[in-house]
């Protein structure tokens, strides 16, 4: 016997009712957020994921949060190797709602929806939230439609990605979590950097690449000056990483000015990888005082244990 035909509907006019319904309620009970798309630079074709990204817009949109008591998640943990945060939040928006205000930008990888990878950011709090699944099918076929997109995010982690949507408050979370980099410079010539502007850079081996700028440090009161130069990652338009030399010049996209770096920053070698002395890390300070080898034995050949000679037990 084939089911109830009066009480299995789902028209086209119920569910664009149902969904206007949806969309409304979202409105009411929900909150602003900001969906930031990523934006893949370089990827990795082995292990399908990205090796360089960025972060260039930011769409306003209403979203619900389902974890109304709350974050979810293992919380504040203290771990082995630091203090280590692992909450969760789920967020649920209205597809038509993504459709009208993100995907008709032309926004779209696979298809028109919520991509894993992408950003939410959530001013109430100033959270920044990375979606690890995106869940079209929950709640399942509501009159035989899909309306609503289950977002289940969870803390972002930085890892120096560029983030540049002309939204400040989102923007400062690169200027404020990066490590950056540093470099003695001479004075620059022409028009001045502005904070936050796009610098290109171009080394001595006609490599070139952008970064964002920081800001400037006086070391010198008299000419002729010198000065350090703070920026954010260096993204090189290959996608590959190079080494930062003597010689490379640093050039503003608004005003035109330039400046050449003269020196590394706290490193006599003449030239520096893209891994810079951090208060974190503390690499240079490292190599510069201690020995390495009085820290890790490199005459053990298998980290695992040697195997057990039979032969000779």
């Amino acid at each position: 016997m084939a089911v109830n035909r009066y009480f299995h509907n789902g028209t086209t006019s119920e569910q664009d009712l149902f969904a206007s319904l949806v969309r409304e309620s979202i409105q009411i009970h929900g909150i602003d957020v900001y969906y930031i798309p990523r934006k893949i630079l370089k990827r990795d074709i082995i292990l399908n994921e990205d090796v360089i990204s960025s972060f260039d817009n930011a769409y306003k949109i209403e979203m619900y949060i389902e974890s109304v008591d709350g974050f979810e998640g293992d919380g504040k943990l203290l771990e082995r190797f630091g203090f280590e945060v692992r909450e969760e939040c789920t967020f649920k928006v209205a597809n038509c709602r993504w459709n009208e205000l993100i995907g008709r930008h032309g926004y779209s990888r696979n298809s028109a929806r919520p991509m894993e990878g992408d950003l939410i950011y959530m001013p109430l709090g100033d959270h920044l939230w990375e979606i690890r699944y995106a869940d079209s099918k929950k709640p399942f076929y509501n009159l035989k439609d899909l309306n609503v997109y289950t977002l289940v995010c969870e803390k972002f982690e930085y890892e120096s990605q560029e983030i540049d949507t002309g939204i400040e408050e989102i923007d400062d979370i690169q200027s404020e979590t990066s490590q950056g980099f540093t470099f003695l410079v001479d004075s620059e010539v022409g028009e001045p950097f502005e904070e936050g502007e796009t610098l290109i850079f171009e080394l001595p081996t006609n490599e070139t690449g952008s970064t964002e700028f920081f800001q400037y440090n006086n070391l010198t009161e008299s000419s002729p000056y010198q000065r350090e130069l703070k920026t954010g990652t260096l993204s090189f338009d290959d996608g590959v990483h190079h080494t930062i030399i003597p010689g490379t010049k640093f050039t503003s996209i608004m005003g035109g000015g330039h400046a050449i770096i003269s020196k590394m920053r706290n490193l006599d070698d003449e030239q520096t990888d893209l891994f810079p002395n951090d208060h974190g890390a503390n690499n240079v300070s490292f190599s510069q005082e201690v020995n390495i080898n009085d820290f890790i034995d490199f005459s053990e050949k298998n980290p695992f244990g040697e195997p057990f000679n039979y032969s000779n037990p």
